[in-house]
């Protein structure tokens, strides 16, 4: 195995966490409303199908083969050239998808609170302390992601737990008014950001308890729509039909809290809750692209691929999109069904094609053996 480091069950189920959330909790209110409308509180629920799909998907596909990626697994699945090949486009896909992620980042600190900043520099300073917290294996990812995650859920809660004064629950009548397709549509966008629970694949040979995997993958999934809910219900509370006019909705509505005449503008949590989930979500996808590069390679050591790959990550920051408003249009539908066949069709093919195998195997042993 190229790391030899080991995480928890539990471990494994804080970093799905920020995974998921760190880009779309900031977003995920926008982008429903502008599909669902007042329905979007609706749309998580409908997208946690995708995600438990995800997790069906990685899990399988490690039960089969317990110490192997699926860049490892898609050799033995598909044969040695298509295998490689399916290897080569998910590590074409991996700087797509992180280049997104960081330039997010950047336009997002851009805009709040770093506005005179060139957009290389926030970005840049990013990936090099990612790299290094990827470097450093994933046993370090693990801890620093257990605690970074506990401060970002207390500041969440605490946030939202004081915006409860300026919400008005008529928001959210009439429920259903044009049917379950305007919420179905806006579960697109939720669906593509649980789908990357397929990541899972790439972590469980790490898992020590590996046993308890499954249901902590589960747990992480709940808490992570539980809380996309939360956030869609507070904004639409606050908001109402304004909210898809927003690109961050959260931070606007942090803006909001004033409470005793003396807790107010704590708009710096909201950036907080986004670095941290950030940092955490870009030094995982690191990992996982190292340790793809090498398996694909077949080196011995992941370790000299990170930092060339953040500076790889940061050439499609700027390659993908060329402003803010780019953002919007890849986080469509076009952008979301992209990412949902790279993470779910295509592992699920390969479970697909590994069960046949699997069946004609046991079906040829069975006739020899009569």
């Amino acid at each position: 195995m190229i790391d030899k480091g080991k995480i928890s069950s539990l471990q494994l189920a804080v970093l799905m966490y920020p995974l998921i959330l760190a880009t779309s909790v900031l977003s995920v209110p926008s982008v429903t409303m502008r599909f669902a409308g007042h329905d979007m509180w609706m749309s998580p629920l409908w997208a946690i199908f995708i995600g438990l799909l995800a997790i069906y998907i990685a899990y399988r596909l490690n039960v089969r083969y317990p110490s192997l990626s699926p860049i490892q697994s898609s050799v033995l699945i598909a044969g040695k050239i298509p295998g490689k090949l399916c290897g080569l486009y998910f590590l074409l896909y991996m700087p797509h998808l992180n280049g997104v992620v960081v330039r997010e980042y950047g336009e997002f600190v851009l805009s709040t609170i770093l506005p005179g900043t060139p957009l290389y520099v926030v970005m840049g300073s990013l990936l090099f302390v990612c790299a290094i917290n990827a470097r450093s294996g994933i046993e370090v990812i693990g801890r620093s992601g257990i605690i970074l995650v506990a401060l970002t859920v207390i500041f969440l809660f605490v946030i939202l737990l004081l915006l409860i004064p300026e919400l008005y629950p008529d928001e959210l009548l009439p429920i259903a008014e044009k049917g379950l397709k305007p919420s179905l549509l806006g579960a697109i966008a939720p669906a593509s950001w649980l789908s990357e629970f397929a990541f899972l694949a790439f972590l469980l040979p790490f898992v020590s308890d590996r046993s308890r995997a499954l249901k902590a993958s589960v747990y992480s999934l709940i808490a992570i729509t539980i809380t996309m809910l939360a956030v869609n219900i507070v904004c639409l509370f606050l908001f109402g039909d304004m909210t898809d006019s927003f690109v961050f909705p959260v931070m606007i509505a942090a803006r909001y809290i004033s409470f005793a005449d003396f807790l107010q503008h704590i708009e710096a949590l909201i950036v907080a809750i986004w670095i941290a989930g950030i940092f955490v979500k870009v030094s995982v996808f690191l990992y996982v692209q190292a340790i793809s590069l090498a398996q694909w390679l077949n080196l011995n050591d992941f370790r000299p691929l990170v930092f060339p790959l953040a500076f790889l990550d940061l050439v499609y920051s700027f390659w993908v999109i060329s402003n803010q408003s780019e953002i919007a249009t890849l986080l469509g539908s076009s952008g979301n069904l992209y990412t949902l066949f790279v993470l779910i069709v295509l592992p699920g093919l390969l479970l697909a094609v590994a069960r046949i195998r699997n069946g004609r195997v046991h079906r040829t042993v069975g006739n020899g053996q009569s």
